[in-house]
């Protein structure tokens, strides 16, 4: 390697330096934390070998710490080293080459991120190599008492690595990658590596590595992990290990991933399932507090609900808009020519609106200016809407108004007219806008981006309640109506779960009143009862019935500040919830039974403000 005046590396604290070598001659670094620094001569070419030892922390299956996915372990059930926890040296600043060899005693199997060159099967134990090229990521590890299942299409390896429990699950899953794989590969180019890999993990995670991913063997059975889940793991394979995000300037990779695949596939299934999908993300845009709110190029990784609000959902929507702007065709060219011109290197922002302008002949200064480097969305508005008709002439009159910072919108309109529908496309570059439209027949309806289009803040009457509204308020606050100490050092622990964060609770006659801010109650049936009626609240939705061991439904008071109810007959029912009721954040409510969420869903609401019927006068 050249020559430098010194050469930095991290190395978990649990590992420990055993030699270093510089051309065959032992030398010391200097320690500072995690982080290891040795000193160079000046020659152009080194050799620096470095031998590590360390004993990889326990896996405790009863006493999961591990949410994150960052910390490795070992247990009779798997052992976990991902690459970026420092279970091995990792130079700071370099693309690196490496060649691993893994052996473990039988029946455990191992594998890793990286080709696989090589394997020995044995009665006493297991061995296998793995090699890769100029990565920027150290390799990760896993192995466990695994049965290996193998589907080859062309020179692509297809592997599951599951367990005993899961293994019959093999076949579907390896089909289910090959569609995947071949897919993904007709609309961006070759997939990058010689193998793909599925591995079962006894951790609640659901994690993607380059050319592997890792996921709960709880959830494996899961109808949608064959689908959107798998789908965005093996998507990532080119967007996030193929092409790497430059986190200093935005994390582009989940929200084009999440479009490509996530919306996609429901796009596929139906164009009701994608435009359920886009209204979900304005749902949690609209739960989001302008206080947590941010241009898509500070973000990173989801670290928590905001962030993931951001960085899937919008960017996933900037591109759904791009591909709007410009059509079809050039979004797919310049995502093909994006990929061949940076496969393997990092990629920001700016190379992104680099390719769409060459495959689209056009500046998108404007488009990106809007919706990547500044935060906040547009607000629409309908006013002074009049219909007319004389004779065979028809018209509709409005004003589109938008409501804060001016976009330059593409604005979708749909009319609907005794004779059938019209579809209208309005460019609007305004504050507040004149529109004027022409229909074949006498109108009745007048709907503003009903399939919605367009990223913004849904109205009042447009977003119905959902867990989000309390959970993402800063300013929310808690309160637990348990009187048994059991249950009320349960529902506590649920609500900092909730939140991901200790809230403000609140106290004494506190407790039986409603609070200026969004507030989350958790309490028995009875007791969330009689708080509705001393707060002369509705009484609780039929959806909301006495199926199964828990509840959890959100509602919106008077004042507009949302309620979340969570209520759970015994203390048996609050671990279930614990696992899953996070995942339901963007519900209006969700009933388990079972240990399971048997039945959750989103209000439905009628037609909402962006949405007229029409009188027309006539003229004649």
């Amino acid at each position: 390697m050249p020559g430098q005046i010194s050469l930095s590396f991290d190395l978990a604290t649990w590992m420990q330096v055993d030699d270093i070598r510089l051309n065959g001659v032992a030398i010391n670094s200097r320690q500072s934390g995690r982080t290891h620094t040795l000193t160079l001569p000046g020659r152009e070419t080194q050799t620096i070998e470095l031998r590590t030892s360390g004993k990889i922390p326990a896996l405790d299956l009863k006493n999961l710490k591990h949410r994150g996915g960052t910390a490795p372990v070992a247990g009779e059930e798997s052992v976990y080293l991902p690459g970026w926890s420092g279970w091995i040296a990792k130079l700071k600043g370099f693309k690196s080459d490496y060649q691993l060899t893994v052996t473990s005693h039988a029946p455990y199997r191992a594998t890793a991120t990286g080709a696989l060159k090589s394997e020995r099967l044995g009665e006493a134990q297991n061995s296998s190599v793995f090699r890769s090229e100029l990565s920027l990521e150290p390799p990760s590890v896993f192995a466990g008492p695994y049965e290996v299942d193998e589907l080859r299409s062309g020179n692509l390896r297809i592997r599951s690595y599951f367990h005993k429990e899961a293994s019959q699950l093999a076949e579907d899953y390896l089909q289910a990658a090959k569609r995947h794989i071949q897919n993904y590969a007709r609309q961006i180019g070759p997939y990058p590596f010689a193998d793909f890999v599925m591995v079962s993990a006894p951790l609640p995670v659901g994690l993607g590595f380059p050319n592997l991913t890792y996921v709960d063997r709880r959830i494996l059975r899961l109808p949608f992990m064959k689908g959107r889940s798998l789908a965005h793991e093996i998507l990532h394979n080119w967007w996030g290990n193929g092409v790497y995000a430059d986190y200093a300037s935005g994390n582009w990779s989940e929200g084009l991933t999440t479009y490509l695949a996530d919306h996609a596939l429901a796009v596929q299934r139906s164009p009701d399932r994608g435009r359920e999908m886009r209204l979900a993300w304005l749902r949690d845009y609209a739960a989001l507090s302008p206080l947590l709110d941010q241009p898509v190029t500070r973000f990173v990784s989801k670290e928590h609900d905001a962030s993931q609000i951001i960085g899937y959902g919008k960017v996933a929507y900037i591109f759904h808009m791009l591909k709007h702007e410009i059509g079809e065709a050039p979004f797919a060219r310049a995502l093909k020519d994006f990929w061949t011109k940076h496969k393997f290197q990092t990629a920001t922002w700016h190379d992104i609106q680099t390719a769409f302008e060459t495959t689209s002949a056009r500046s998108l200064d404007w488009f990106f200016d809007q919706w990547v480097h500044k935060a906040g969305a547009p607000s629409l508005t309908i006013d002074s809407v009049s219909a007319s008709s004389s004779g065979t002439e028809h018209e509709i009159s409005f004003r589109l108004v938008q409501k804060g910072p001016v976009y330059r919108l593409k604005v979708p309109i749909v009319v609907t007219t005794k004779t059938g529908t019209q579809h209208f496309e309005i460019a609007l570059q305004k504050a507040d806008q004149s529109v004027v439209l022409q229909t074949n027949g006498q109108p009745t309806h007048l709907t503003i981006d009903p399939e919605h289009e367009i990223f913004r803040r849904l109205l009042p009457g447009e977003a119905p309640p959902i867990a989000r509204d309390v959970l993402l308020d800063p300013n929310a606050k808690s309160t637990v109506l348990y009187d048994q100490p059991q249950m009320e050092e349960k529902a506590h622990t649920l609500s900092a779960r909730l939140f991901q964060r200790s809230p403000d609770a609140l106290q004494g006659n506190a407790k039986r009143h409603l609070s200026a801010a969004p507030l989350l109650v958790l309490g028995s049936r009875n007791q969330i009862d009689a708080f509705l009626k001393s707060q002369l609240l509705p009484s609780r939705p039929p959806e909301i019935t006495e199926i199964g061991e828990a509840r959890a439904w959100t509602v919106r008071a008077a004042s507009g500040k949302a309620i979340m109810f969570v209520e759970a007959d015994t203390p048996e029912a609050f671990p279930p919830m614990l696992r899953y009721l996070p995942h339901y954040r963007s519900k209006s409510y969700v009933l388990f039974q079972n240990g399971r969420a048997a039945r959750y869903g989103v209000w439905a609401l009628s037609d909402g403000p962006l949405a007229t019927a029409l009188q027309p006068r006539d003229l004649r």
